[in-house]
């Protein structure tokens, strides 16, 4: 009785377990162990634990509000959803309509937590539009997501090592008719399905996994049946049992078993590792437009999502033929243009570039009209200028569209629907603002006076000659600008204290400048190019200077007693109105070419003060760096080895199996199922031998790993050389805008001196002497000097961008970039040599085929780089290095010569 009872009292405890764990748990589970997996390689691989989580932040567009383990159904297509209701015919399941609903896809409230200005719109700088890409962008996402998989890889690799437990048990009511005996039993007995492999019917089991390849199994059966009729009788019976099979020759030893987990756990480390390098490429790519190249990948879950299923040991990652795991347009003499933040920045100052030429050809125009007026130009030639700034605004539309569609692209790449309306105000490019905005726009407010008040004139003379009335009240338009004139008095005083403090900020960095230009008069470059070297002279730059003070004097004199003069006529203006007219638009045609040569100086004042840092660094010391400090290129040595690893674990199908088994039962006796005798058991020990005699498809599969293995050889040094062609284009990039944005200055310097000429040249009265008409090339060489002024405006700003675009791919791919939690870069501080002191170095990468030794020339450029032997990384491991005896390559004499085999009779 009490064998039934605590028979019964198990059934009950096995009916509570079986209902198993919720869907919660097992996900919080799954979370917390790929986490902890990804924390603990996150410090080998020279990362902050806790960093990469897939948990979305509720600001987040993805960011889903409802439980993750009841999900709401999002919107159907109306025809596609008939077939949940009813499919071929048949009723579908009542949950899809008693499951809830929702009517969203993307985080319903996401947008209350964008950061807007006072109008509405979002207003990004940099820091801004980093924030909301780490937020919003689903690439970003996508990665954490594939290093999140690959941690769950790991997580089952692992357990196959971990004693499993199995359970089961089978209930079965039986009765059959009185033609089959009538009997009427019950039976509780194991469930075919938790049966084990070694032990057939086995209700409880665990099975473990050794490292060299044993399969331990330990089980118990128990079986009870109830007769409910004839005798009403009851029998039980249990056993417990085991099993060891080990493998000596095939499918043994840590080199075949571990094989799965050594490449989950690399792969997880290299995943973490391409994470750091994408989190930081993921910036330039948002900050520049460069591709932040690829990011983890999942090397398991390719055959039923459980780690390393269906690893072969060849193909791509070793799952046979299953895989594993901006630009711009060069303009004129300058350079490529950026992409990202930097290249809608870039837009920005080029669209400010194209209004300042429509507003100097607009006022050349309103110049030209008054020149005509006075019989000094014919009307050919303000047809042309008048041509020209049309031409201009037609560009300055298609540059603003451009703009926008940039932007609106900018914005999806951030995780941003186009339809938001977004502002980018960063002063990055400031400096480039070589006219000032405000000066520009007193320049217009001036010109369109003066043209308004040359038209009211010219109405005025027209309807004199006709004896008709004027129209308007003349009068009272000059006494409005009459009384203006302390206002433009004020405005051009703060003016000058403007272009004052620019001339404060270039002796800030005229040593700089001067440093530099000693720096590149001497290179190969310049010298080859025969460049001017005049152009990079440091006498030339301080007379220049000194020549733009000297100019700056003479302004302020002459703007100064301009401003009286405006003083004196405001206070005492003539009687006659035409008198007060004429002398009104002298004064202000006066202040306006005046203004004009501020400008002009002021372009040029800022024009000097616009540095960069020059790079001092040779291509065998970036290449040094690189070596040791990309991540990725950590992960092409690991991939190498894992390449040359599989030789030996295909080599292990070609052997024998050879197994020792050990098993063994043993049970009940009589009815009670837990009285187990020893006398009731069984034991086994044997040894399973199978010969090597069909071997063609491991045979195939080794010879295809040795081909492998000689193609991942390739394919490293050809990364190698990748890397090293990247880093000296950059460099040649670099030296090459470093003395271009000389010779762009240069030519920005000698625009702006053609523009004032012929400014100047329209303003200045006749000779004596000689005519007063202006040459026939007058317009169209006023026309084409601010034309040229645009285009080496925009290629002098497009040299420098492309300069410190080149300099953060410099620093991103020697792999010592950093950036902060934010993601944005941290400055790094120090100069690139730096990173070679101490530089653990791998000198087969940086010299091939000689040995690991430099020549002469070469050794003479890297005088700062020790020649250490590589280091471990891992802070896990402490070892020795292992010693390596050389192997002696023969030469071509002394290589064997292979012979022609004998043909082969069918």
């Amino acid at each position: 009785m009490l064998s039934r009872l605590a028979s019964l009292t198990l059934l009950v405890v096995l009916t509570l377990v079986g209902t198993g764990c919720s869907s919660t748990f097992y996900r919080r589970q799954a979370d917390q162990e790929a986490n902890c997996l990804v924390d603990e390689k996150a410090i080998p691989a020279e990362g902050v634990p806790g960093e990469y989580r897939i948990d979305l932040d509720p600001r987040s567009r993805m960011f889903d509000p409802f439980d993750p383990d009841c999900e709401p159904m999002p919107p159907d297509d109306p025809t596609s959803a008939r077939y949940l209701e009813c499919v071929d015919g048949k009723r579908g399941s009542s949950d899809w309509r008693k499951l809830p609903k929702t009517s969203f896809v993307d985080n319903p409230t996401w947008q209350d937590y964008l950061p807007r200005d006072e109008a509405g719109k979002i207003a990004l700088d940099q820091k801004a539009a980093m924030e909301l890409a780490l937020v919003h962008s689903t690439d970003y996402q996508r990665q954490l997501e594939n290093l999140y998989l690959s941690a769950l890889d790991v997580t089952f690799e692992r357990f196959r090592f971990d004693t499993q437990f199995f359970g089961g048990s089978q209930i079965v009511y039986q009765n059959d008719g009185s033609a089959r005996g009538g009997e009427s039993t019950l039976h509780v007995a194991p469930s075919s399905a938790a049966a084990g492999p070694s032990i057939s019917g086995n209700r409880f089991r665990a099975e473990t996994l050794t490292a060299t390849g044993g399969e331990f199994v330990v089980g118990f059966a128990n079986s009870l049946v109830w007769q409910f009729s004839g005798s009403d009788n009851y029998n039980g019976s249990s056993l417990i049992d085991f099993s060891l099979v080990q493998p000596l020759l095939r499918a043994g030893g840590r080199t075949v078993v571990l094989e799965r987990l050594t490449i989950a756990e690399r792969a997880l480390l290299a995943n973490v590792r391409i994470m750091e390098r994408y989190r930081r490429g993921f910036y330039v790519e948002t900050i520049t437009g460069r591709s932040a190249g690829s990011g983890p990948s999942r090397r398991g879950g390719v055959f039923g999502g459980a780690g390393l299923e269906g690893f072969s040991g060849v193909g791509s990652g070793g799952f046979g033929s299953v895989g594993g795991g901006g630009g711009g347009v060069t303009g004129g003499a300058g350079a490529a243009q950026a992409g990202g933040f930097v290249g809608l920045l870039q837009d920005q100052q080029q669209l400010r570039n194209q209004r300042a030429n429509v507003a100097a050809l607009r006022a050349s125009v309103a110049q030209l009209e008054a020149t005509f007026e006075a019989g000094r130009i014919d009307r050919f030639q303000v047809d042309l200028a008048r041509q020209a700034l049309f031409n201009a605004q037609s560009v300055l539309l298609q540059q603003e569209n451009g703009y926008k569609a940039s932007l609106e692209s900018f914005q999806t790449d951030l995780g941003l629907p186009p339809e938001l309306e977004v502002v980018i105000n960063d002063p990055y490019l400031d400096r480039f603002n070589l006219l000032d905005p405000e000066l520009e726009t007193l320049k217009q407010d001036i010109a369109i006076v003066l043209d308004t008040l040359r038209t009211r004139r010219e109405e005025r003379r027209e309807a004199i000659e006709a004896n008709r009335p004027v129209a308007g009240n003349i009068e009272q338009d000059v006494e409005a600008v009459v009384v203006a004139f302390a206002d433009l008095s004020q405005a051009i005083t703060t003016r000058i204290a403007e272009v004052d403090a620019d001339f404060v900020k270039l002796d800030e960095v005229l040593p700089q400048r001067r440093e530099s230009l000693e720096q590149l008069i001497s290179r190969t470059e310049v010298i080859q190019a025969e460049i001017d070297t005049s152009l990079l002279s440091v006498s030339r730059l301080d007379d220049y200077i000194a020549g733009r003070r000297e100019e700056m004097e003479r302004l302020r004199a002459t703007l100064t007693e301009t401003q009286e003069q405006m003083t004196g006529f405001a206070q005492n203006p003539p009687g006659d109105l035409d008198a007060r007219l004429n002398k009104t638009i002298e004064l202000l045609s006066v202040a306006s070419s005046e203004l004009l040569e501020l400008s002009l100086l002021q372009a040029s004042v800022r024009l000097e003060s616009v540095t960069i840092d020059p790079i001092e660094i040779q291509p065998e010391q970036a290449l040094a760096i690189a070596s040791a400090y990309r991540r990725d290129w950590k992960n092409a040595r690991a991939s190498l080895v894992d390449s040359w690893r599989l030789l030996k674990f295909n080599a292990n199908d070609l052997e024998s199996d050879v197994s020792l088994v050990f098993n063994g039962d043993i049970g009940n006796v009589g009815q009670n199922p837990f009285n187990i005798q020893d006398d009731n058991s069984s034991l086994q020990v044997g040894l399973s031998v199978d010969a090597p005699i069909t071997r063609l498809a491991e045979r195939n599969v080794y010879r295809q790993s040795l081909i492998e293995y000689q193609q991942a050889r390739r394919g490293y040094y050809q990364y190698r050389d990748g890397i090293y062609l990247g880093l000296r284009n950059t460099l040649r990039q670099l030296r090459l805008d470093e003395v271009n944005l000389e010779l762009r200055r240069a030519a920005v310097q000698l625009a702006i001196s053609q523009v004032d000429l012929t400014q100047l040249r329209l303003s200045e009265p006749p000779q004596p002497g000689e005519t007063a008409e202006f040459g026939n090339t007058t317009a169209r060489d006023l026309v084409q000097s601010l034309s040229d002024l645009l285009n080496v405006q925009n290629d002098f700003l497009s040299v420098w961008v492309d300069y410190s675009v080149q300099q953060m791919s410099l620093e991103f791919d020697l792999g010592i970039m950093e950036v902060d939690s934010q993601g944005m870069r941290v400055d790094i501080g120090v100069p690139y040599t730096e990173y070679l002191n101490n530089l653990p170095v791998y000198p087969s990468d940086l010299y091939p085929g000689m040995g690991g030794a430099p020549s002469d020339e070469t050794q003479d450029a890297m005088e700062v780089l020790p020649t250490a032997a590589p280091l471990l990384r891992d802070a896990d491991i402490e070892a020795e290095p292992m010693p390596a005896e050389p192997i002696e390559v023969p030469t071509l004499e002394e290589m064997p010569i292979l012979e022609q085999p004998a043909e082969i009779e069918p």
